[in-house]
């Protein structure tokens, strides 16, 4: 077995991550009903299996994370197959203990002494319901990590960590007071795959803290999404995918090119990022396929009803967070949102980002102030228009001047969508920069690839805006 760690936990992903602050956690959970036959022709199955794992994963995986309930379920042999786990990981790979301790005095104690002295794990699971000092013998023990249960996989989970508690879910008010506790900072926090919405809402909360993500595959969730939206730094958690694979280096290896190519779009929405927006606006019935009138006069056989996403209130926090990511480059004093779609969107795009919002109204008030922009502003400050569909430029450009006319400076458009039917060009030549989370031809590309359309219908819908778009 390895000595101490030289450097701190997190220093050390940091290191095993090639300073990308992105790595693959391996999952280490013997299942006697799900070993491979020739495991049992060996005195301890568990042990001779995972063995071969770490073999062929030790290559690419930045750590890796035993559960400490499939080898209590092993019975009395199984702390023993555990240890002998423990030392056949290479000395240079952080190994999380997946316990999910939690306690206080005496007992939190014991549990630090068995985690850190007895099994030499280099952190630990942790379930903060008992408050900080469940941390205490925890964190006194030098250079060893802590990642506490903030927002799990599981689907009932919601029962309770989406709880409100002083106008926000549990789970971000429990982050944001973690946040406060002594020795607060060098804690990680778990957050599962399947919950976009908590990824993206935590990592606005806590850009610098380390996630580890468990809940893809079975679970459902996607690691180039998870990826996308809560970025490094991260460790993907993967146990099934890789352990049921009849080529268990090749699995994990395929996975973390996966989360690379994901976070390859520093600054903007990437394609897993594209295709989880796809999955969401087809399933909040945003998108919808038939004869539709636009507002701009053209016919279209699809129609984007962004309006909807109000009554998803966690698919209106994920998609917030795309306009976040193109917001992050461009410079800027206030957002202006236009009426009507956009409005609830820059609501909460702005409680994301902190940064105040306005937006100009359709028709100026008949009372009152008799005003034509509603929010607080300075004549000279530079606005980032947001709107949800980009068709033709006209009232991006109306609103613009309403803007304009009160002595604001617009110089960057962001949507969630652009038709590609002309907007973006008219909008370009009138010296304004445009900026879109997705193309309508990406968004069709993406719904036939995933099924969720017939590549019949994607291409019957591309051939008519191609042939009337105009």
């Amino acid at each position: 077995m390895s000595g101490e760690p030289a450097m701190e936990f997190f220093e050390r992903l940091y290191e095993r991550t090639r300073g990308t602050r992105l790595g693959l956690c391996v999952g280490l959970d013997p299942a006697p009903a799900r070993l491979p036959a020739w495991a049992h022709r060996h005195p301890d199955p568990a042990l001779a299996f995972l063995r071969w794992i770490i073999e062929a994963t030790a290559e690419v995986a930045a750590a890796y994370k035993p559960n400490l309930a499939f080898y209590l379920a092993l019975g009395p042999s199984g702390l023993e197959t555990l240890r002998a786990v423990r030392a056949a990981i290479p000395p240079e790979i952080p190994v999380i203990l997946d316990g999910k301790f939690g306690d206080i005095g005496w007992t939190a104690e014991a549990y630090a002494q068995f985690a850190f002295e007895v099994l030499r794990a280099d952190a630990v699971t942790l379930n903060p319901f008992l408050g900080p000092e469940t941390l205490r013998p925890f964190r006194s023990r030098e250079g060893r990590g802590i990642f506490l249960l903030i927002r799990t996989s599981n689907p009932g989970a919601e029962a309770v960590q989406e709880l409100p508690v002083q106008g926000e879910a549990f789970y971000l008010a429990l982050a944001r007071r973690v946040l406060s506790w002594p020795g607060g900072e060098g804690v990680g926090f778990v957050v599962g795959a399947t919950v976009p919405h908590a990824l993206a809402a935590l990592r606005r909360l806590a850009p610098d803290r380390w996630f580890l993500i468990p809940g893809i595959g079975p679970q459902g969730g996607d690691p180039a999404t998870a990826v996308a939206l809560a970025g490094p730094p991260a460790l993907i958690a993967a146990s099934r995918e890789i352990l049921e694979a009849p080529d268990p280096g090749a699995a994990a290896r395929s996975l973390l090119e996966r989360m690379q190519e994901a976070a390859g779009g520093q600054g903007r929405p990437s394609a897993a990022a594209a295709r989880a927006l796809a999955r969401w606006l087809f399933e909040t019935g945003c998108i919808r396929f038939g004869e539709f009138l636009l507002k701009s006069g053209q016919r279209s056989p699809i129609y984007l009803d962004l309006r909807r996403l109000v009554t998803f209130p966690r698919t209106l926090e994920a998609v917030a967070n795309l306009y976040a990511a193109l917001l992050e480059g461009l410079v800027f004093d206030r957002l202006a949102a236009l009426p009507y779609a956009a409005l609830p969107i820059g609501t909460a795009v702005a409680l994301q980002t902190g940064r105040p919002l306005i937006y100009p109204r359709k028709e100026a008030k008949a009372y009152g102030t008799a005003q034509r922009i509603e929010g607080d502003f300075h004549p000279g400050e530079t606005v980032v228009v947001l709107d949800d569909v980009l068709t033709t430029g006209a009232s991006k450009r109306e609103a613009i001047q309403i803007l304009e006319e009160a002595g604001l400076r617009v110089t960057d458009i962001v949507v969630l969508v652009d038709r590609e039917q002309g907007g973006r060009e008219e909008l370009e030549a009138a010296g304004y920069r445009v900026h879109a989370v997705i193309t309508l031809t990406d968004l069709l590309e993406t719904l036939a690839a995933e099924g969720w359309i017939s590549p019949e219908t994607r291409d019957r819908v591309r051939a008519e805006l191609a042939g009337g778009a105009r």
